[in-house]
């Protein structure tokens, strides 16, 4: 579960209104990253339990109490020792971000009153608990030195620091208006983009619902004056369903059984297998997805998952490459201004912050940044030093991107394979590529004595002269390209578009149309182009296929192809399918 800054700030106003006053009489750890404070209220007595799970923290009211360990870590015997006894005094969330503050009051020496802070870091796997006096780590539950942060380390004794500050306008009291135009005067791929990056407290999941309330659609790059209006009308709303004490959330729960988020809008935007429950507050709602217990996917979904998140995380990686490649192609001009420094070397002292020398290549005059620590000359050769880095980086991040790029085709022939595979055995194939390209790792040695038999490609008789073979994975592609195929039998492939090796066979001297036509068909159907309409379709006789030495599964070059544009045509296609069934 991924709660949004958004949420938990509904969560923390649910938490002043329930606990804000109550003594805490006791402190537990039922697991070695769960605190649980016992609290006393006017009418009652009630639990705040911080499960900080690195899969999904939450700071909640239980509706039942975990069980505790006889022994209590020593984290939990500290918290005994300097909050118990104490009164929540406030309980705040910086600004909105995923961290929530209780302050304690304790009666010190001479009955005055001494506040210590408990720090609740609700942020994924760093999420913590953190106790503070006077901004001074009393103990964390989990540590973090500088091995691990170098940025703030979490240790005893040590200024408490808060995370790094997010960027943004605060969806919640900017003028909704001049937060959408923000957001429509940034460069990005989409507005929703750009949306998310300009506003503080929302994620993805929130922005989408904004946008769909607005009948705007996510893949949009920029908004008309009416699209801004329609947009800031549906934030003005949110907000005002933000100060409703009253206010409902939506736990959206994926096909393993687990909550993916929370969210205050009621949700339009559904993934597959997806559903929605209602809850009349935040804190039910929380109860309910820290209750469900996961159920595991199906090894085929599972691949799916991996594939796609690798695929997501490649896309990132070119992205990222791209701009090292932008910022290595300044290297000539970090050789001109080392070489111009050179020449105006008399002119500057040690101790400057930048000067102002001529560019000896083009006699203009220019400024450049300089080192104060550094002389002169070592300010030119940091310089030289910067032009060879860069210089170096073209060829590496050029070599880099080559290889991302390939890996995310041929990740995109898996994930075609996986819509066709339809048998364990064809799953189990699509597997052992993964584990032979490091997707997956094995542990363990496998049972000798089981294994699932060689699946096979499909094939279908078309008629008395001609029949289809099918590849639907990479390793049924290879079988069917270069072991049933012949020199003069016909192959098809979608152009440029992961999917199935097709061979057509036939008796006659020269195939007939109608039976290339099928063929066709199916490389189409057969591919991530199924749903679409003029698909390129590229058609050639196998003896002009070749595999190039230590090429991956299912990777060809040819030549000598005629190109095809094809309107898939479903139920041509189910007729023949179903006679193969």
């Amino acid at each position: 579960m991924n709660l949004e800054a958004l949420t938990l700030n509904l969560q923390t106003k649910y938490l002043q209104k329930e606990l804000v006053g109550s003594k805490i009489y006791r402190v537990f750890m039922p697991s070695p990253h769960a605190v649980m404070l016992m609290l006393k209220r006017e009418r009652d007595t009630v639990a705040l339990l911080a499960d900080m799970n690195g899969g999904s923290p939450a700071l909640y009211i239980p509706d039942r109490l975990p069980e505790n360990p006889e022994i209590p870590p020593a984290f939990c015997m500290l918290l005994r020792k300097h909050i118990e006894e104490g009164r929540i005094a406030s309980i705040e969330q910086s600004e909105l971000d995923r961290v929530i503050t209780l302050e304690i009051d304790m009666l010190g020496a001479s009955s005055k009153i001494i506040t210590k802070k408990l720090v609740i870091e609700l942020a994924g796997k760093n999420a913590n608990v953190i106790l503070t006096q006077d901004n001074v780590i009393i103990d964390c539950l989990k540590h973090v030195g500088l091995a691990q942060s170098s940025y703030r380390q979490l240790l005893p004794g040590r200024e408490y620091t808060m995370p790094p500050a997010q960027k943004g306008m605060n969806i919640l009291t900017e003028a909704p208006l001049d937060l959408v135009r923000a957001a429509n005067n940034v460069p990005a791929a989409t507005f929703l983009k750009a949306f998310i990056g300009t506003s503080l407290g929302i994620g993805k999941a929130t922005a989408l619902e904004l946008l769909l309330a607005a009948d705007l659609l996510p893949n949009m790059t920029h908004l008309s004056a009416e699209a801004e209006a329609m947009l800031a009308k549906q934030i003005e709303l949110l907000q005002l369903r933000m100060k409703d004490e009253k206010q409902s959330v939506y736990a959206l729960i994926g096909r393993t059984n687990q909550v993916k988020t929370i969210l205050v809008l009621p949700p339009q935007a559904l993934e597959e297998g997806m559903r929605v429950q209602e809850f009349a507050d935040i804190n039910s709602a929380i109860n309910y997805s820290m209750s469900l217990k996961p159920i595991q996917l199906p090894q085929h979904e599972q691949i799916g998952k991996l594939v796609a998140n690798e695929l997501q995380r490649l896309q990132k990686k070119l992205q990222a490459l791209e701009k090292d490649l932008a910022a290595a192609n300044n290297a000539d001009e970090q050789r001109i201004i080392a070489d111009s420094l050179m020449a105006s070397i008399y002119m500057i002292k040690k101790g400057q912050l930048s000067a102002k020398i001529m560019n000896i290549y083009d006699g203009e005059e220019m400024t450049v940044a300089l080192s104060p620590v550094l002389s002169p000359v070592d300010n030119a050769q940091a310089y030289y030093k910067r032009y060879n880095k860069y210089k170096r980086a073209q060829t590496e991040v050029a070599l880099q991107q080559e290889s991302t790029k390939e890996m995310l085709e041929y990740l995109a022939s898996i994930e075609a394979s996986l819509q066709t595979a339809s048998t364990k055995a064809e799953i189990e194939e699509v597997r052992q590529e993964l584990i032979s390209i490091g997707l997956i790792k094995e542990f363990g040695k496998k049972k000798a004595n089981f294994k699932l038999p060689k699946s096979m490609p499909m094939h279908i008789k078309l008629n008395e002269f001609a029949e289809l073979y099918i590849g639907k994975n990479n390793k049924q592609n290879d079988y069917v390209t270069f072991t049933v195929a012949g020199p003069k039998d016909w192959w098809f492939h979608t152009k440029d578009i992961p999917g199935s090796h097709v061979v057509l066979k036939t008796d006659l001297p020269e195939p007939r149309e109608e039976d290339l036509a099928l063929a066709l068909q199916f490389a189409a159907h057969f591919s991530k182009a199924s749903t679409g309409s003029n698909v390129p379709v590229d058609c050639v006789q196998r003896k002009f296929v070749k595999k190039p030495s230590g090429s991956k599964p299912g990777f060809v070059i040819f030549t000598n192809n005629k190109t095809h544009y094809i309107n898939p045509d479903e139920q041509k296609i189910a007729k023949y399918l179903d006679k193969v069934k």
